[in-house]
């Protein structure tokens, strides 16, 4: 599969989302992947670095997102942080299986992100209380995660609805295209850098 390394500006990612293409967001302190969202300016350079040694990985059903959070190992909180945003995206796609208005469901889409969130954050306190070479370790997981979903059905089925959304109402394929990104909000420099005004809103300072 052809894998893409994007760097997001904050609402810059989300309405230019490209279908068709597995799009994940690394961790930029931890320097995983960088490149540019060229908002239709001159300034598109972009650069990539693929994963290294970091193993992919399967997203694991068996992950627990709940409960048990504070003896977490690296690796368990970077797969839980993507059992999580995979969890979202498959309660997602349940929404929108049968293609309802957008004014139909909008709603519920919001209050289903605004859950998700919540529980991303609070991976990202978790990390917080790490070390920077500890943090860059569940950056790896988490990455390496995020790339195994592009082959997974359920992400291409994602891919489809978006895509199909996106030829009508602009505003509600953003509000899709932003849980590609929701598992920025376990990474608070991440978030603070590239949306600024949600990392204000859930006092992540």
């Amino acid at each position: 599969m052809d894998h893409r390394f994007l760097r997001s500006r904050g609402a810059c990612a989300a309405a230019r989302m490209p279908v068709r293409r597995v799009l994940f967001f690394l961790a930029l302190a931890s320097g995983l992947a960088v490149a540019a969202c060229g908002g239709g300016s001159s300034d598109g350079d972009s650069a990539a670095t693929t994963l290294g040694d970091a193993v992919s990985i399967t997203i694991a059903t068996t992950v627990s997102t709940t409960g048990g959070t504070q003896d977490r190992s690296p690796d368990e909180l970077g797969e839980s942080v993507v059992a999580t945003w995979a969890e979202a995206m498959q309660k997602l796609i349940e929404l929108l299986n049968t293609k309802p208005e957008p004014e139909a469901v909008r709603g519920e889409v919001e209050q289903l992100k605004e859950e998700y969130v919540a529980k991303l954050v609070e991976f990202g306190r978790q990390r917080e209380a790490l070390d920077a070479g500890i943090k860059a370790q569940v950056s790896v997981r988490t990455a390496a995660g995020l790339e195994a979903a592009g082959g997974e059905d359920w992400y291409s089925s994602y891919l489809s609805l978006y895509e199909g959304y996106q030829a009508g109402d602009q505003e509600f394929a953003n509000l899709l295209a932003s849980f590609n990104i929701l598992t920025q909000y376990a990474d608070f420099d991440l978030l603070k850098q590239q949306s600024p005004e949600e990392a204000a809103r859930l006092g992540i300072e």
